[in-house]
């Protein structure tokens, strides 16, 4: 019940934002920032990287492929393959892949080989020149980490060598900014091709649905923070988690239709008060800051079937070396608020070879999917599952989850299980945050990679 759930206030946002990695973070990004986990039986073996694939052209031995296997593909210990069409490379701040002689030097060799031949011209489409980009972009960040100095400061000149050629191959596959306007709006691709249902089933709630209504204004509310909140992005714990490289909008639709949703974000944002304080031990009023709070019961809650819906849209670096948000999709998070506390989850994610093939490629994730590489992608609490030191000698680099871990952080019962409301990540304040109309996802999660230190040192190698 609400009245139950406590929240504590004022917290200091580097605390809760430990709080939340140490507790809640990982099961988070089981669901959430999870690959296609591409294993052998995807990617023909070879004895060493680059590992052969035909990701970008059907010829294994195209620079482009090559230049893919080498950074991306990595090997387990039971010698299975994994990288393949992942959204998200499969590197953590202390991983040693890339950087332990002899294999470093080798990546160095192809770098400058590819840099030298001006081997990025080779691929004109833009589309296959955006993915590249930000594939390199998010290996870029991992190596810059600040938190890899804790696990391997020794490596750093290792480190600033691969930066260095990433920046040079990233900017010249930089696309214009009408380019990057151009690229194809796959979400719009996948519901036109209308593999998924439109509307949710109450009778067949496992049944994934894909709406064509997020952008339209007839249905979703696309939300942001009213003057009064925190400034930054609704959804911070996911900017976060991917350094600011992709935009999440946070959406949500009443059953009644979009002018109910937004009486009751009205309705919602004048309720007071929004918390019950309890009196200190001399049974008088207590201090809002060092007291748990418990939520108002009579809070007004979302009526059954109301829909939240997350969904990641990719940044990219233009060709003046600034960070745009783009129209490709990453991933849709869905969400259908049942009885209390129980809820339909759904899972879309990019199969970005579908989408170089035309198609929209927002593929459905099961229920009960096993995925490999997933568990702390963007978490350093468990290390690089792939290599030795980590696997303690096991051959196994994943773990099997259950795709509805994510309700561990979206579980509560109806508006509180929007963490952009309670701000269960970092930013606890006395009271929650306005909710209102709004498209700023892409601005803000831009104007946040922008303060971060991974950004300044790009820049550095960028405009050098």
């Amino acid at each position: 019940m609400p009245g139950e759930w406590c929240y504590r206030l004022a917290v200091p946002v580097k605390r809760a934002v430990i709080v939340g990695v140490m507790v809640v973070l990982p099961l988070f990004w089981i669901a959430i920032l999870m690959g296609s986990g591409a294993s052998a039986d995807t990617v023909p073996q070879t004895p060493g990287p680059p590992y052969r694939n035909t990701y970008f052209d059907a010829d294994p031995s195209h620079p482009w492929n090559r230049l893919y296997g080498m950074l991306f593909i990595r090997p387990a210990l039971d010698g299975k393959l994994y990288g393949l069409n992942e959204i998200d490379p499969l590197y953590w701040p202390d991983s040693h892949y890339l950087l332990d002689a002899p294999l470093h030097r080798k990546v160095l060799g192809m770098l400058d080989d590819f840099i030298k031949s001006d081997s990025a011209a080779l691929v004109k489409e833009p589309l296959k020149r955006a993915l590249l980009q930000r594939m390199l972009w998010a290996l870029f960040d991992s190596l810059a980490s600040q938190e890899g100095d804790a696990y391997h400061k020794e490596l750093r000149p290792e480190r600033r060598e691969l930066q260095e050629r990433l920046v040079k191959i990233m900017k010249r596959v930089a696309l214009t900014d009408p380019e990057i306007k151009a690229l194809p709006d796959n979400y719009q691709l996948e519901v036109a091709a209308k593999t998924y249902p439109a509307e949710f089933d109450p009778g067949h709630d496992t049944q994934p649905f894909l709406p064509g209504t997020f952008f339209s204004g007839s249905e979703w509310v696309d939300l942001v923070n009213g003057p009064d909140g925190p400034p930054g992005p609704l959804a911070p714990a996911h900017v976060a988690g991917v350094s600011g490289r992709s935009a999440f909008h946070v959406l949500i639709s009443l059953p009644t239709g979009q002018s109910d949703t937004l009486a009751y974000l009205k309705k919602l944002n004048r309720f007071e008060p929004h918390w019950i304080y309890p009196p200190d031990e001399n049974g008088l009023p207590a201090e809002e800051t060092e007291v748990l709070a418990s939520i108002n019961p009579k809070l007004p809650q979302v009526p059954p079937l109301t829909k939240f819906a997350l969904v990641r849209t990719a940044n990219l670096i233009d060709a003046q070396g600034e960070p745009v948000n783009s129209p490709l999709t990453e991933s849709v998070q869905l969400r259908v608020i049942l009885t209390g506390p129980e809820e339909s989850f759904g899972f879309f994610v990019l199969d970005q070879m579908k989408l170089m093939r035309g198609e929209g490629g927002l593929v459905a994730r099961q229920r009960q999917q096993r995925f490999e590489m997933v568990l702390n992608r963007f978490m350093e609490l468990f290390g690089d599952s792939l290599e030795p030191r980590w696997n303690a000698g096991t051959t196994a680099p994943g773990v099997e989850a259950p795709l509805s871990s994510c309700l561990q952080c979206h579980g509560r019962t109806g508006i509180l299980s929007m963490n952009s409301y309670i701000q269960l990540f970092g930013r606890a304040t006395v009271a929650p945050p306005d909710l209102e109309e709004g498209e700023k996802a892409g601005p803000d999660s831009v104007n946040w990679k922008e303060q971060q230190y991974d950004w300044g040192q790009l820049r550095a190698y960028w405009f050098e």
